[in-house]
């Protein structure tokens, strides 16, 4: 086995906003596992704030990170006498990068209200080193000083951006995003998703509110069928993620087939599914405080029965 650490320094999709002209020195690393790995993450890059006439200002802004991994890999003898990382190891030094960024964003974010910051693909593009006993390795497509290589991932994804209601990153705030970056149960999507549907809800944001919460009941649904498909149908991954492309009432369906004692009843859950359809595609505006806590209190009862197929 040989040790290797992966440096990378990382330019975030959206900068995270901080208290004016915050040191990056002055906040210390965060130390974490993801999959038995060692990562390391500390502010890199925080820009000055940028007053405007009448007392406004363009915030101070976190844009960059510097990431370590430390990882301990199989290496054959010839790879480790040439000091060449395989290029299956360094795609998954990416996949650690992504996942431990993910985490480190999506804690922010849940700290400081800052619903525009990007948690599906955090990463803009990434600078990348691997060391083996204090001596560089190299990869296959070595990097020009300056340059960065982008994740494997190519388009962003569609998300809602409401802007109001925000704290800016704090000396305070950091020290709790440290202790929750180092707990070791990353966030799940569903249980982010309720948790901004609840915010919403708090900030009267009601349609928005609406359609997170059943965002949430579908990822259950399809994560919870999936996860059935494969264990009781000893099917692929693949295979699992073509089968459940399949519409709302055909995945209950299919859920009570493979879990017949699920007390699981689609009418219970057609009202949600029909007002996030409207709400979605323009032909209602609004949703009201009612309608909101019935979706959330929807998607908590799904997810009480759906527990043991989704962790």
């Amino acid at each position: 086995m040989a040790k290797i650490q992966g440096r990378f320094d990382v330019s975030l999709l959206v900068p995270v906003d901080v208290v004016p002209d915050l040191p990056a020195s002055s906040l210390e690393p965060c130390d974490f596992q993801i999959e038995g790995d060692v990562v390391t993450i500390m502010p890199l890059n925080i820009t000055k704030a940028i007053p405007y006439p009448g007392g406004d200002y363009e915030p101070s802004r976190l844009t960059e990170i510097r990431v370590w991994i430390n990882r301990e890999i199989d290496l054959r003898r010839e790879q480790e006498e040439s000091l060449v990382l395989p290029a299956d190891e360094e795609h998954k030094f990416e996949e650690i990068l992504v996942k431990a960024t993910e985490r480190f964003v999506t804690i922010i974010k849940n700290k400081t209200n800052q619903w525009d910051l990007d948690t599906t693909h955090p990463v803009h593009a990434y600078s990348f080193e691997y060391w083996l006993e204090g001596v560089q390795v190299r990869t296959a497509w070595p990097l020009k000083p300056g340059d960065k290589r982008l994740p494997e991932y190519a388009q962003k994804g569609v998300s809602i951006r409401p802007s109001d209601f925000q704290d800016e990153l704090s000396q305070e705030m950091w020290q709790e995003v440290v202790a929750e970056v180092r707990r070791p149960a990353p966030p799940h999507p569903q249980d982010e998703l309720l948790y901004d549907a609840k915010t919403f809800r708090s900030h009267m944001r009601y349609e928005t509110s609406v359609l997170y919460a059943a965002i949430a009941s579908e990822l259950m649904l399809r994560e919870a069928c999936a996860r059935l498909l494969k264990t009781k149908g000893d099917l692929s991954d693949r295979q699992c993620e073509l089968i459940i492309k399949i519409n709302i009432p055909q995945l209950f369906e299919l859920i009570h087939e493979l879990e017949p004692g699920l007390p699981l009843k689609y009418n219970d859950f057609r009202k949600l599914f029909d007002l996030r359809n409207k709400i979605a595609h323009g032909r209602r505006k609004t949703a009201t405080h009612q309608q909101a806590n019935e979706a959330i209190g929807t998607a908590e009862q799904l997810k009480r029965h759906l527990v043991p197929f989704l962790y």
